[in-house]
């Protein structure tokens, strides 16, 4: 049961130093109780309230690396947006309802109207193509040519790297990492590793419940199987991480030469569909401990720059998960260690400020 529940950290994001006090204060993070774009979106409920009406509903968990590129597409974009939680961790993306949404049981999945979108890369152009005027377009049409392919050509850089396969194959091969960060402690890491294992024989097991998408969830079966080979794999593992540096050095090279108050971003003065590439897989190895790997103690000042500037945007701190909704997940993973754990640590602040006060 313990593995089953720490299984919502697959496709986590955390904390970093340089947003750390900004994402605990941030209360519009879009929870079961309220999603926030620019006006603001409700939660839905119940999976009977998301056939009402029409709008934007987009189905995601918190920690779904993907979903998390889709939600930072709606919040610059400014649109408003209702969510659906999908509970990974209760083995709801495998549940009939949505499995007739998305018979691959994957979110993000994005509903305008009766028309399904599945795939962040597929939303966000959905999103592009349909709900874009002036400064909120994510790829530019009114820069010229050659920042229209800048963009394109970072996003196609960068996207193919899959992140989850690295989220793994960094617990299994913790010698090509720095120090993971919360919430990715010792027992989420064992768990998402158990949980990897058995993946496959799970998929497999379930095509055999619901043959009219059986031969979808055996071809993702047989996908996730040689996932599963190459993160087991040290040498494939370190090969994927060599890849992944070889795009960064690429991204490196064009942040490196502009000077720390340039008001660029990735590809120009607007932040696009490249930036937000960039901004959550930099987050995601950020989480994992990758940074020391990559660009920390001056490997790459540019990329350095860039993230701890990102983190400063609005729309960043809306998109990732705060210290409030980490500690609200570890309460359901672990109640009374995790209740004991939070007691001791409010009673020693509540003494420590206790103290300053009686100093001062």
């Amino acid at each position: 049961m313990k593995c089953g529940i720490l299984l919502c950290f697959l496709g986590i994001c955390t904390l970093n130093t340089t947003g750390e006090k900004d994402r605990n204060l941030n209360s519009n993070y879009h929870t079961d109780v309220k999603v926030m774009a620019a006006t603001g979106s409700e939660a839905v409920s119940s999976p009977k309230e998301q056939e009402k009406g029409n709008g934007l509903l987009l189905y995601l968990n918190n920690y779904s690396f993907y979903a998390q590129k889709v939600i930072m597409a709606l919040m610059e974009k400014r649109l408003p947006f209702k969510s659906q939680v999908v509970n990974i961790a209760k083995g709801e993306q495998y549940q009939p309802w949505f499995l007739d949404i998305n018979p691959r049981g994957e979110v993000p999945v994005l509903k305008d109207g009766v028309k399904i979108i599945p795939d962040s890369a597929r939303i966000i152009d959905y999103l592009e193509d349909n709900f874009s005027n002036g400064d909120t377009r994510l790829i530019p049409l009114d820069q010229g040519p050659e920042i229209r392919q800048r963009v394109l050509h970072f996003r196609n850089l960068l996207d193919p790297i899959p992140a989850n396969v690295i989220t793994i194959g960094s617990f299994l091969h913790p010698k090509f990492v720095g120090k993971p960060k919360a919430p990715f402690i010792a027992p989420v890491r064992k768990a998402l590793v158990a949980g990897e294992e058995k993946n496959v024989a799970n998929l497999r097991k379930l095509a055999e419940k619901h043959p009219n998408i059986k031969r979808i969830l055996l071809e993702k079966a047989e996908v996730q199987e040689k996932k599963h080979q190459l993160v087991m794999d040290e040498a494939s593992f370190e090969k994927l991480l060599d890849q992944v540096d070889t795009a960064l050095q690429e991204v490196e090279k064009e942040l490196a030469s502009r000077s720390e108050n340039d008001p660029r971003w990735l590809c120009s003065e607007r932040f696009t569909v490249a930036d937000i590439s960039l901004t959550i897989l930099l987050d995601r190895l950020y989480l994992l401990g990758l940074e020391t790997r990559y660009w920390s103690d001056g490997k790459k000042p540019g990329i350095a720059r860039y993230y701890a500037r990102v983190c400063q945007r609005d729309t960043y701190k809306q998109t990732v998960p705060s210290q409030i909704t980490h500690l609200k997940t570890f309460l359901e993973m672990q109640p009374g260690l995790v209740i004991g754990t939070v007691i001791f640590t409010a009673i020693a602040v509540i003494i420590g400020g206790f103290l300053f006060l009686k100093k001062k």
